[in-house]
């Protein structure tokens, strides 16, 4: 066992503004068109991501071989998944997409048991049926709720698979190349397949309504949870290790919910907290089992992606 250190403050800081995200883009597109948000958002962080990694690591570039799936991930990590989270912010509360994406680890683990990345055992199956029935906990909590939708929550499922799906793509390329050169190739992809339909929403965008703070939000949510954020995880990261680092995101849910419920004025019911406590608690199950595989002779600890949808 190792101490708390600097390291870890940095993963609990990375976390925290990962969380604030979901209120903070909540409350943007009250006047923003989402997809003009998205794309702005991460065409300037794209920009300033090259520009870290640039002076690091001198280029971007990938081994051809890697070119489509690179384009793939980003394809489905960032183009779909900022069209499913986006909107589904913009249908239903913060709060409820916060607790169901704390579900896209299970979902995760469950794709690679498909596709053969990892064994089948009855304990992944059984923490992915407990993580699903905490989605369903979270969904039916918000039920009859104001500012609360079932179409947003199921938007919100359909962003924790494209982050899973996401996450299993990548993760060939982890091998191959640093964590931060592979986060602002995806980011850029994201932002070149965003751009046709972030143009036509910049061009319909009111921008006179939006005033200051919705125009500190595009800022915050450009800044820290893109930039920021990576740049603490994969400092902190050699320090603490994955399997450490992973744990420090089962915050993410219940930051979410409380931000969105201190900022916003959202309602969290006692519902909505079982199931989110649910759903970490399958993703935890989940990984427990995972770490245990791992320290077989021959397997090695899989990277995945830092954060949540942002």
């Amino acid at each position: 066992m190792r101490r708390p250190d600097r390291a870890d403050g940095m993963l609990v800081l990375a976390n925290v503004l990962w969380s604030l995200n979901y209120a903070t883009t909540k409350y943007a597109f009250d006047r923003w068109n989402p997809l003009a948000f998205s794309g702005l958002r991460f065409t300037l962080a794209g920009l300033g991501m090259a520009a870290i990694v640039g002076i690091h690591e001198r280029g971007l570039g990938v081994a051809r071989r890697d070119v489509p799936r690179v384009v793939l991930a980003g394809a489905t990590g960032i183009f779909l998944n900022q069209l499913t989270f986006n909107y589904a912010l913009d249908y239903t509360a913060a709060a409820n997409v916060a607790l169901i994406l704390g579900a896209a680890p299970a979902f995760t683990a469950a794709m690679a048991v498909g596709l053969g990345h990892e064994r089948v055992r009855p304990v992944h199956w059984v923490a992915l049926g407990v993580s699903l029935s905490g989605v369903a906990l979270v969904v039916q909590g918000g039920a009859g709720v104001e500012g609360f939708s079932f179409k947003g929550d199921i938007l919100a499922i359909g962003a924790a698979l494209t982050w899973a799906a996401y996450s299993v793509m990548m993760r060939p390329l982890f091998g191959r190349y640093s964590a931060m050169r592979l986060s602002t190739l995806m980011i850029i992809v994201g932002a070149v397949l965003m751009a046709p339909i972030s143009i036509v929403q910049l061009s319909q965008q009111d921008f006179g309504s939006l005033g200051a703070l919705r125009w500190g939000s595009l800022a915050y949510s450009t800044i820290f949870p893109l930039i920021v954020t990576n740049v603490l995880y994969f400092t902190a990261l050699p320090r603490v290790g994955a399997a450490r680092a992973t744990l420090f995101m089962y915050l993410q849910p219940f930051l979410g919910a409380l931000f969105a419920a201190i900022l916003l004025g959202e309602q969290i019911g006692a519902v909505q907290i079982v199931g989110g406590a649910i759903i970490v608690g399958g993703v935890a199950l989940g990984r427990t089992a995972r770490a245990h595989r791992r320290r077989e002779p021959g397997l090695e600890l899989d990277l995945e992606p830092p954060g949540e949808p942002s």
